[in-house]
């Protein structure tokens, strides 16, 4: 649960984060020495591990907060959401005395120290980080089965909340939190926010040209981040371009001045702000999410929030998200021809696109707003607040 959420019902919070950045006075920002010495060390011990899958890793040996700290203070629940790059260590959660609700962003909890599924981990998730089942690409410190063995001593039973069906299963097939309490509830958005707008007036705000077809693509790493699969939409949007020669592409996110395409791109940056990042959504036909993997991407809910269709592979969580030829369409996973045909449909025919659009926005607001998302947290509060209750 996020700070549109928290406000309802009038819940007395605080946020501790790395990095504040709003004016907000409840929210506490640690971006000091401590947080960036903390988060370099972090980099460096994962670095001691060889493994040719690209992914994150943390092995959170390091910390910044400490659990004197949150135990001192006068929450009844800590609710734990992306804690690791050197934020709190595994050791430091296994001190926290008051009861701890997870807000389960990707597999870390579960996890050795990988975010996401690498090559070979999935039977170490599953059956425990063993000497005998470590993948035989991988060399060097054993980081991984470090981590998990250190999570299996230093934590207890906590209440996990995965956002989707997919992550549900891995924490339930888990070696470490399969026995846990699991509630498995949608990330929430601010859907006042992330509303409809007048494609044309967005497309005037942001310099973007009118009456082309407009794809969205966004990632905080850019085309170069693997899992998020900027290759799968290119291929994918060059194929469009046989059916449709004007589509072209907004990146959202850092520009690479060597990237060169046969596609029409306009790097636009990073978004500043929600308002920014929602007219953005709105300025475009149609938000392209190609991930390879990914939980439960709040670029995909926050398009459709917007009313406008995502086209995405059927992977990770987001079949939690979009509904097949109803808000948009699933593709077959790395498929990129299949892909493009989802995009030809959500371009050429402008009243198939407003259907899903449409369709889109109602099923955000019944499913992701603060007021649905909120009242499902506070039942799991109260439980681990008063468990006999």
């Amino acid at each position: 649960m996020n700070q549109h959420g928290r406000q309802d019902k009038e819940i007395q919070s605080e946020i501790w984060v790395a990095r504040k950045g709003s004016n907000d006075p409840t929210i506490t920002g640690h971006d000091g020495l401590r947080f960036k010495l903390s988060s370099e060390l972090d980099r460096k011990l994962w670095k001691l591990q060889q493994s040719p899958t690209i992914t994150w890793r943390s092995p959170a040996r390091f910390t910044t907060i400490t659990a004197k700290e949150i135990n001192a203070s006068d929450a009844d629940v800590v609710n734990l959401h992306w804690v690791t790059d050197g934020f709190l260590s595994i050791e430091e959660i296994g001190k926290i005395t008051k009861p701890i609700v997870w807000s389960m962003y990707d597999l870390w909890p579960v996890s050795g120290t990988e975010h996401y599924q690498a090559t070979g981990t999935s039977e170490r998730r599953h059956n425990g980080y063993l000497k005998t089942n470590r993948p035989a690409d991988e060399s060097r410190i054993d980081i991984d089965r470090n981590a998990f063995k250190r999570k299996q001593k230093n934590w207890q039973p906590m209440h996990m909340v995965p956002a989707s069906t997919w992550l549900e299963v891995q924490t339930k097939k888990s070696a470490l939190a399969g026995t846990w309490p699991i509630t498995r509830i949608s990330h929430v958005i601010d859907t006042q926010a992330f509303a409809p707008q007048n494609k044309n007036e967005a497309r005037n705000t942001l310099n973007l040209p009118e009456g082309v077809p407009l794809v969205l693509f966004l990632a905080s790493a850019g085309v170069h981040d693997h899992r998020k699969g900027w290759d799968l939409l290119e291929a994918a949007l060059e194929e469009v371009q046989k059916t449709i020669p004007d589509v072209e592409v907004v990146i959202v996110g850092p520009k690479d001045e060597a990237f060169a395409s046969k596609l029409k791109i306009h790097w636009y940056g990073f978004a500043n702000s929600t308002k920014e990042l929602a007219t953005l959504y709105n300025a475009a036909d149609v938000t392209a999410v190609p991930s390879r993997e990914d939980n439960m991407p709040l670029t995909a809910m926050e398009a459709q929030s917007c009313g406008r269709a995502v086209v995405a592979f059927n992977i990770g969580g987001l079949p939690d998200i979009v509904e097949h030829h109803h808000t948009g369409y699933l593709a077959k996973e790395a498929d990129s021809h299949d892909l493009a045909i989802g995009l030809i449909q959500a371009l050429e025919d402008a009243q198939h696109a407003n259907h899903w659009g449409q369709a889109a926005r109602v099923r955000a607001e019944a499913t992701w707003s603060p007021a649905v998302v909120v009242s499902k947290y506070l039942e799991i509060y109260s439980h681990v607040v008063n468990p006999q209750r």
